[in-house]
């Protein structure tokens, strides 16, 4: 998945006169020391063969929800702003593996606290995540994969309805079936859709479009070595409370075919299609 939700966020809103968009908004990362906020991220996935050696397998079924927290700690040593994640009561659902040896897995993510420094245009410059001594390494890679994909780099520039800009990211592993290398760069395009001026409060909502590499990306599954072809897109929204300074919702989704060569595979290879949907919702205050 490659999508960039859970910035905690202000906005300085500028003039811009005579601009048919209406108002330029600055978008900065100075979330005010302090704020707490409750989120919750899902993930679904389905995964279909369609061809290739596994095709009997039929269509498999992935979900995985994340819930945490962010508290924002002020002014970073080294600059920037630096946020503090704790983990709470993940739930997950793997094709294959028991409810019961999941829920162990993950009882030892619950309470796992990470720091976080982003600077003014939301970008992480560190960030630090140490899994507990009996959690597995790729467990914590995976809920520090899940914060990355978070985050939005903000322009330079004021922005205003209808202006866009483009960031590129480097595609987790986990968008490629089974794979340990990174999956090269994606680039994502985000469009203002709408700014909402409503007493002091000012909400803004953001399209996304993120597009895949259009060549071949190396693979590394186990002691075998391939490469795997991206076709798709996904799309979706992200919409910002101004005066909360944090996300209100957000949503991408899209179907991605995948062509993996090369290994067991041979020359031939295999297809599979997946369709994802990633959400992240602020929830009530406790």
């Amino acid at each position: 998945m490659n999508q960039r939700h859970a910035v905690v966020l202000s906005l300085a809103v500028a003039a811009c006169g005579g601009c048919g968009g209406g108002p330029k908004i600055a978008l900065r990362f100075h979330p005010p020391a302090g704020a707490v906020y409750h989120y919750a991220l899902e993930q679904r996935a389905q995964i279909s063969i369609l061809s290739g050696p596994l095709t009997a397998m039929g269509k498999q079924h992935f979900f995985l929800r994340m819930p945490f927290t962010q508290t924002v700690k002020g002014p970073a040593r080294e600059g920037g702003t630096e946020v503090e994640v704790v983990f709470e009561s993940l739930t997950m659902e793997i094709p294959g593996v028991s409810p019961d040896r999941i829920a162990r897995e993950l009882a030892k993510v619950n309470g796992l606290r990470t720091t976080v420094v982003y600077d003014e245009r939301g970008q992480i410059v560190r960030s630090h995540f140490v899994p507990a001594l009996d959690q597995s390494p790729d467990v914590a890679n995976q809920l520090e994969m899940g914060i990355k994909a978070t985050t939005l780099a903000f322009p330079d520039q004021p922005v205003g309805r209808g202006d866009s800009w483009t960031i590129t990211s480097e595609l987790p592993p986990g968008q490629v079936p089974g794979g340990t290398s990174p999956a090269g760069a994606g680039r994502t395009t985000l469009t203002v859709r709408e700014i909402r001026i409503a007493g002091s409060d000012t909400t803004v909502v953001l399209d996304i479009k993120t597009t895949f590499p259009s060549g071949p990306i190396p693979l590394a599954v186990g002691s075998q070595t391939g490469t795997v072809r991206l076709d798709g897109d996904l799309a979706g929204h992200q919409q910002f409370s101004i005066s909360r300074g944090a996300i209100l919702d957000g949503t991408i989704k899209g179907s991605t075919t995948v062509h993996v060569a090369g290994g067991m595979l041979a020359s031939k290879g295999m297809d599979l299609l997946t369709d994802t949907e990633s959400s992240i919702f602020l929830l009530p205050d406790r």
